[in-house]
Formats: C-alpha cells, structure tokens, sequence
C-alpha cells in the first residue's frame, strides 16, 4: 500500500472515532510527528551549513514585520 492510500484509510478510520480522548491522542501524536519531522529538518540545514547569523534572523523577523503591517 502506498503512503497516499495509507493516508486516506487512516482518514476513514478516524472519521469513525467517536470519543474524545481517542481524537486528543491521535492529535498529540499529529503535533509529536511534525515537531520530529522538523527537528530532523534543523539538524540537516545545521550539519549542511543552511544557517543563518542571529543578525541576518534579525533582519529577516524586521522585514517580514514590516511586511504583515502594510497589509
């Protein structure tokens, strides 16, 4: 089974969940999988030198600042 119909099952069996606490788990582990997903992101860009000065983040939070407020 490929990963775009694993998905899909999983959909389907979740829209036939009913209790609450059940949907609070699968969420939790929702939220745990893509911070595990990013985590392993930022080791890669650290290990293959994608970082930024905290100057250049900086400059970049200013600019995009600038950005959200003129909209």
């Amino acid at each position: 089974m490929n990963i775009e119909a694993k998905k899909l099952e999983l959909i389907q069996q979740l829209m036939l969940v009913d209790d609450e606490a059940i949907l609070r788990q699968y969420e939790r582990l929702l939220v745990q999988a893509g911070m595990q997903a990013r985590t392993e992101e930022s080791i890669h860009a650290i290990e293959n030198g994608n970082v930024l000065t905290i100057n250049e983040f900086r400059a970049g939070n200013k600019e995009w600042l600038k950005k959200r407020s003129t909209k």
